[in-house]
């Protein structure tokens, strides 16, 4: 009877706390955590050609350790930081999450916060590059000026907008906006803006949408122009996308260049630096950069090209 309880002990154990690359090899299995949302980037299981880039990135590094691959998906991206139901600031404690999934493979930008909670190894280059419709003329951040600019509370581009702006001194006016299925709306009365403003249409964290959903509202004129990160951003306007027929770049946000990273506990030392080792390496093959072209339309040299200039 007591041999019965330590065997169902240990097995438990198993779920319970995250597991280190001895355990996963061991299982013959990789659990990893992803979000099932419309886009290249992240994960469509439905699209055999590209079931999008950050699942294959993980299949790929599961082929390396010779395991096969097991999907948990991640229903909200809060989940990623949150223990007990609130939020987490600090790795004293692991977020509930990595308790289920060996390793988080969506797209999560790596910031000092982030990196407080959670082991952060970082897969791409990225930086926040505007975008408008084709039929729209935008040079820099004057030519904003009368114009409609949309973004997420929940986003950093958020922030982005607002720290540019005011650093050149072009004034703004924040009105929320709601795009529950793509059907745009102000929440409340809308404030009036001046033809020397820019009209920043925040999308509130209560309301929080997708990011295609901001392609749609240029594309239909409800906004002029949007941000995102440019490894999102790419496959839409360089790949094969219906998106490119109707949208263009702009510039730059900014000359900061951030990274967007793979998660893990920082109890899985060895799995840590295995993902790590292994990231490096694949990065430096002539495959990576075929496996780049396939999603960004662009090869991963060309594609650090653009962010160098």
């Amino acid at each position: 009877m007591m041999k019965k309880i330590i065997i169902y002990l240990f097995l438990m154990s198993s779920f319970i706390f995250a597991r280190d690359l001895e355990e996963i090899k061991e299982s013959g299995y990789l659990i990893i955590g992803i979000r099932n949302i419309p886009a290249e980037s992240i994960y469509q299981p439905k699209n055999i050609e590209k079931p999008g880039f950050s699942f294959e990135l993980a299949q790929k590094f599961a082929d390396y350790l010779g395991v096969k691959i097991k999907v948990h998906t991640i229903n909200k991206f809060k989940d990623y930081w949150t223990k007990d139901g609130k939020i987490m600031s600090t790795k004293l404690e692991t977020p509930d999450i990595y308790n289920e999934i060996d390793i988080a493979t969506d797209i999560i930008t790596l910031t000092e916060k982030r990196k407080k909670i959670v082991n952060m190894v970082p897969f791409i280059e990225t930086f926040e590059i505007f975008f408008t419709k084709k039929s729209i003329k935008v040079d820099n951040y004057e030519n904003f000026k009368g114009k409609k600019f949309i973004t997420m509370e929940a986003l950093n581009f958020y922030t982005t907008i607002k720290t540019e702006l005011d650093k050149r001194n072009i004034k703004y006016v924040i009105n929320k906006v709601s795009v529950k299925n793509n059907e745009f709306s102000y929440i409340g009365v809308p404030k009036k803006i001046s033809p020397d403003e820019v009209e920043i249409l925040l999308i509130p964290s209560e309301h929080m949408a997708e990011t295609f959903s901001l392609y749609y509202q240029i594309e239909e004129g409800y906004a002029d122009i949007s941000m995102l990160d440019s490894f999102v951003l790419f496959p839409k306007i360089f790949g094969n996308s219906n998106t490119r027929k109707n949208l263009k770049l702009l510039f730059a946000a900014n000359d900061r260049i951030e990274y967007l990273a793979f998660c893990t506990s920082y109890k899985t030392h060895k799995l840590n630096k295995e993902l790590s080792e292994f990231i490096k390496k694949y990065k430096e093959t002539t495959k990576f950069n075929i496996f780049f072209q396939k999603y960004l339309g662009l090869t991963y040299s060309e594609y650090k090209d653009i962010y160098k200039k």
